[in-house]
């Protein structure tokens, strides 16, 4: 309270001068036209509350310029005290060092490989990146919330019925609404190496070849990144009727997964004018901050069910 009533006093000196100035021509105006000399400090005092009022009402609309985008795509993230952020990491067993331990490669390839003392519970690339950037996206709230969990989604299986993030497809939380959620027309496929559409029949098989369907894959161009893929979806809680919002943010790979939470934080006016839930397939050719919208079909080819992609 008192840092904020410091920056309101800070704003209210700077912006003195201007309302002094206008104060000034109000009250010459009113004494001139009414002839008493009262109505000039009158008038000064009436220009500077003037113009506090102006500069209230132009921050309330800056802020909300800058926070409605982000509640119409949180929902109830946006409000809910206590939102949660589920991520899921891999296990590193330090009972066994020399198959599990972490290594820091040397400039020169002569070095040793300086091993790094480190916590058991490690987080991937892309979920790390992802999670880093709906922090963010939570800071840039006006009210913020009062605390946001960071969780293990391992750990809260039995605890639905929240406002949350989800981030990484290998997230049980997400293995679990995809699975039973129809709202979400994307589902990953065969060892999560492939993002397949819900309703997707397979091809009939023939004697040679095993059945066939259309999905997205990461795939390597000559001379250049692997193309990676990604969902960001937002759904209602299927499995509780509070409607608290879901929001899926998962990929292929460290880059797909990276990328659909930059695409979530970098086309906010975009989405908030989608109405209800929504499901988008990020491609990201080149770095998660080339993430960009695409269409299934557009982009999704022929892969086995009996083989990898």
């Amino acid at each position: 309270m008192g840092r904020r009533l410091r920056q309101y006093m800070g704003t209210v000196l700077r912006s003195f001068p201007s309302g002094l100035i206008i104060g000034g021509l109000i009250g010459s105006c009113v004494a001139l036209v009414t002839g008493g000399q009262g109505q000039f400090l009158a008038g000064i005092i009436l220009g500077v509350v003037l113009e506090q009022l102006f500069l209230a009402g132009k921050r309330f609309v800056d802020d909300w310029r800058n926070t409605h985008p982000i509640h119409a795509v949180l929902g109830t993230i946006a409000i809910d005290p206590q939102p949660y952020v589920f991520f899921s990491s891999f296990f590193r067993d330090l009972s066994r060092p020399e198959q599990y331990r972490l290594l820091r490669a040397q400039a020169s390839p002569e070095a040793h490989a300086q091993s790094i003392v480190g916590p058991v519970w490690l987080l991937g690339e892309g979920d790390a990146t992802a999670i880093s950037l709906v922090q963010g996206l939570l800071m840039r709230m006006g009210r913020r919330p009062d605390q946001v969990r960071l969780e293990r989604a391992e750990k809260h299986m039995e605890e639905w019925g929240l406002s949350c993030v989800c981030i990484g497809a290998h997230n049980p939380r997400t293995r679990v609404i995809l699975a039973k959620s129809p709202k979400c027309p994307y589902v990953f496929d065969l060892n999560y190496k492939v993002i397949t559409l819900r309703e997707d029949v397979p091809a009939a098989a023939t004697s040679s070849l095993p059945p066939l369907k259309r999905g997205v894959f990461i795939c390597q161009a000559e001379d250049s990144e692997p193309t990676d893929y990604g969902v960001l979806a937002r759904i209602a809680d299927p499995f509780h009727p509070g409607n608290k919002t879901v929001i899926l943010v998962a990929g292929l790979g460290p880059a797909g997964t990276a990328g659909a939470a930059y695409y979530l934080v970098a086309n906010l006016d975009y989405l908030a004018k989608l109405k209800g839930d929504f499901a988008i397939l990020v491609q990201v050719p080149s770095g998660y901050q080339s993430a960009r919208k695409v269409e299934f079909a557009d982009v999704a080819d022929y892969y086995g069910l009996a083989k990898e992609a």
